[in-house]
């Protein structure tokens, strides 16, 4: 990473704690102490992923919050023993009205602004390529797979649950608070580790710990807990979602 050329803080502390950020007009780059907790996030996530825990407690706290910051009315959280109970139920409720997109789309675009307010484009993409732990780096971190671990379990059991059912259309589905978002939760959880004022994404951090698919609607929210075993067969292929014992891909 010798291309990043990151110049040293005018101070002998060690700590990123004890380091100021300053904030100007001018665009800046990530100082070397900065780049230095780049794989230190990517682990973080590592074990994020790998931790199949589920904290109701924490979950539902951080649904919550997501509420408030969008100025919506507290839902009524309902668990959901799976993702293809919480589809049936998707599927029997056409009245429910979706308010997961405008809600991360509020989170996204004001974390979004605030970096590219203070951080230089080219330290930025590094973020994005190194911070997460699922990346493909094609070349240079401007050439990126950002997910393709996530997009292929999202493919995988939606092609699943349409064997289920197939009449439908997962167009119709709406969009999940958290389902395989790493590669945007990791590359904000960096640049609020570094002392960016983006803490309106430690909602979203809190419920990818602590809980699975949740689909956010008004005055009620869906959950799911995470599952307790992801398999995969000799070929790579997902083979096992399985949830309190049951495989729902079966």
């Amino acid at each position: 990473m010798s291309y990043l050329r990151p110049i040293t803080p005018n101070s002998d502390n060690s700590s990123l704690v004890n380091y100021p950020v300053l904030v100007s007009s001018q665009l800046r780059r990530l100082v070397k102490l900065e780049i230095d907790l780049i794989p230190q996030i990517k682990n973080r996530w590592e074990k994020i992923l790998i931790d199949r825990t589920t904290d109701r407690v924490q979950a539902e706290h951080a649904i919550r919050d997501c509420y408030a910051y969008a100025g919506l009315e507290q839902p009524r959280i309902l668990w959901t023993e799976n993702p293809l109970t919480a589809i049936m139920i998707l599927i029997n409720r056409p009245d429910l009205v979706d308010v997961a997109s405008d809600l991360l789309s509020q989170i996204w675009t004001s974390c979004n602004q605030e970096i590219e307010r203070q951080i230089d484009p080219e330290f930025t993409r590094v973020v994005q390529a190194y911070a997460n732990p699922r990346a493909q780096i094609i070349g240079k971190p401007e050439t990126i797979a950002a997910d393709p671990l996530g997009d292929f379990l999202n493919q995988v059991s939606i092609s699943k649950i349409q064997q289920v059912y197939p009449h439908l259309d997962p167009t119709i589905l709406p969009a999940a608070l958290q389902d395989h978002r790493i590669a945007y939760l990791s590359y904000f959880d960096y640049f609020q580790q570094i002392g960016l004022n983006i803490p309106q994404i430690r909602p979203l951090i809190d419920l990818a710990k602590s809980g699975g698919c949740c689909w956010a609607f008004a005055n009620i929210a869906i959950a799911t807990p995470k599952p307790s075993t992801i398999e995969f067969s000799d070929r790579g292929v997902l083979s096992a979602l399985i949830y309190d014992g049951v495989n729902i891909l079966d």
